[in-house]
């Protein structure tokens, strides 16, 4: 049940974000709401460096209590952002009628974590305990909510973009960071996943009832619809090749040798992978793909070999010791579904972003800043942050419409695709500060290069199409292949595939993720004693899982 619970809130939050908190936010406040939900959605991680250090001042505790009562206090204050949200919304234009979705998404994401945290304090500390924990957490629900309402009803509504955003943002961080926990492991419960997985999408319905929020919906829909038709099929082949070929290329990139240049672009190089590639066919047309296949292969190779050269002048045998721990690395997602569960999630993502961009952004809303030096280097810098992956065009490809050039979203999406936070830390403990300036700056400089280029040679954008009847099987056949996946493994377990692009492999990414700088928040991982509802099964993932 608590998974099933899990999969309801995610899916749930998940659909409320995209067709009403981020819309309504960009419709009211433009791209500064992208930037105060990226806000909502990253601020949390500050909280587990808090968090622990207030549990670790009781000395007496085991380390386990420690991280038990780290994630309390998490809660205790994320309760009260809780309360607050769901008070702001209640006292907006429409009450809580108009906005009955994402007040009972706020609701139900709730319900797991306190489910979490009641049954690890009982197994910890026994049954009045975890019931008084659970009573605060229900106070501090309750004090978020009054302090509210002791703001006045016009100073919410001015403000009501802001609050969405940073809610939205919230909300997505909570329910995905420990959605690998008690996935489905027999037939019956991952059937009865997907129905959860359905009942939270159709969430969304239940905040209709604002004919503003009706023709929203209708628009989301229907540009979501186009843009599939569009690239299904390319996609489609795309995967398809990378299914039957992508172990063969990397076995024989790996014949190759171990060579500090190639142990390089074996991690930097195919950032985009075929999906990207035959999805910016569709979006970008030939030009960008052409310039897109360069920075993905020539230009790690070039970075590599300076990076060699700097290694080297650091001392004899330099270049051998950073190639074996550029050796341990993990590399990319390395199954055949995993390379699949990555595509296609990231694909319906993209997919949502698209249409929350082309139907709430003005048009004009990037013109400003077109094919500007300073375009590129914002669209480096969130690349490498949000760590994304090559069906990450999509969603860029509607920022273009509204004024992006081709080049910018080139640099954004490639080094999204190469550089992300994860890959530039392990990186660095591999090639050292001598190492790692010299690979950033060369990929970084070229891919800049390609950019530039690519704004001189097709500034518009030219997709190639195919008929709709072609694009409207292809993504009939798409969709009941992810309806496949996402029930042999959970809807969850498919959707976390586009979080682990850099070779998690079998590792459980949630567990790894609260140990290397996680949130503030319970982590059944580190619950001891836990019963077996807080305690992850052999059979949850893994290769059992994957089969």
């Amino acid at each position: 049940m608590l998974g099933l619970l899990r999969t309801f809130a995610a899916t749930a939050a998940a659909a409320v974000v995209v067709t009403h908190l981020l819309p309504d936010a960009l419709s009211s406040i433009g791209l500064w709401g992208a930037g105060a939900f990226l806000v909502g959605l990253v601020a949390p991680l500050m909280l587990h460096v808090l968090t622990e250090r207030l549990a670790s001042r009781r000395s007496t505790l085991s380390p386990a209590r420690v991280a038990l009562e780290a994630g309390f206090i998490g809660l205790l204050v994320h309760h009260v952002g809780d309360g607050l949200g769901i008070g702001a919304y209640a006292a907006l234009p429409g009450g809580v009628v108009g906005h009955l979705d994402v007040i009972l998404a706020l609701i139900a994401h709730t319900v797991p974590l306190v489910a979490v945290v009641t049954l690890a304090y009982r197994g910890e500390y026994g049954l009045p305990v975890a019931l008084r924990r659970a009573g605060a957490l229900a106070t501090a629900s309750a004090l978020g909510v009054a302090l509210s309402f002791a703001v006045p009803a016009s100073a919410l509504s001015s403000v009501a973009g802001w609050i969405g955003a940073l809610v939205g943002g919230v909300l997505l961080h909570i329910v995905t960071h420990d959605w690998l926990e008690d996935l489905p492991t027999t037939e019956g419960v991952r059937v009865a996943d997907l129905l959860a997985a359905t009942l939270g999408l159709s969430l969304v319905l239940l905040g209709g009832h604002e004919h503003a929020h009706e023709e929203g919906g209708d628009e989301l829909f229907t540009a979501a619809l186009a843009v599939a038709v569009r690239g299904a099929p390319f996609l489609l082949v795309a995967l398809a090749l990378s299914f039957a070929l992508g172990d063969r290329l990397k076995s024989e990139l790996k014949n190759l040798g171990n060579s500090l240049p190639l142990l390089l672009a074996r991690h930097l190089g195919f950032a985009l992978g075929p999906e990207g590639l035959a999805l910016g066919l569709a979006t970008y047309g030939i030009a960008w793909t052409l310039g897109a296949t360069l920075v993905t292969t020539i230009v790690p190779l070039v970075a590599g070999a300076v990076a060699l050269l700097a290694v080297a002048l650091a001392g004899e045998g330099a270049p051998q010791r950073a190639a074996e721990r550029l050796a341990q690395m993990p590399e990319t997602a390395n199954g055949r579904f995993q390379r699949f569960d990555r595509a296609t999630a990231i694909w319906v993502v993209s997919l949502a972003l698209f249409a929350v961009f082309t139907t709430s952004l003005p048009a004009a809303a990037l013109y400003g800043s077109l094919a500007g030096p300073g375009e590129l280097v914002v669209s480096a810098l969130l690349g490498s942050v949000l760590g994304s992956g090559g069906p990450a065009v999509v969603a860029l490809s509607a920022l273009t419409e509204k004024g992006l050039s081709p080049g910018a979203a080139l640099v954004g999406v490639a080094l999204s695709s190469a550089l992300g936070i994860k890959v530039l830390r392990e990186l660095g403990r591999a090639l050292g500060v001598t190492g790692m300036v010299p690979v950033v700056v060369w990929l970084v400089c070229l891919t800049g290069a390609v950019a530039l280029g690519i704004n001189q040679v097709a500034p518009i954008a030219n997709p190639l199409t195919l008929p709709t009847s072609i694009g409207r099987g292809a993504a009939v056949i798409l969709l009941l292949l992810i309806v496949v996946r996402a029930e042999r493994v959970g809807v969850r377990r498919w959707l976390a595939g586009w979080l682990a692009p850099h070779g998690h492999g079998h590792h459980h990414g949630a567990h790894d993720h609260g140990r290397d700088g996680g949130h503030g928040h319970a982590h059944s991982s580190s619950i001891p004693n836990g019963s077996a509802a807080t305690t992850r099964s052999p059979e949850a993932s893994g290769p059992s899982a994957e089969a």
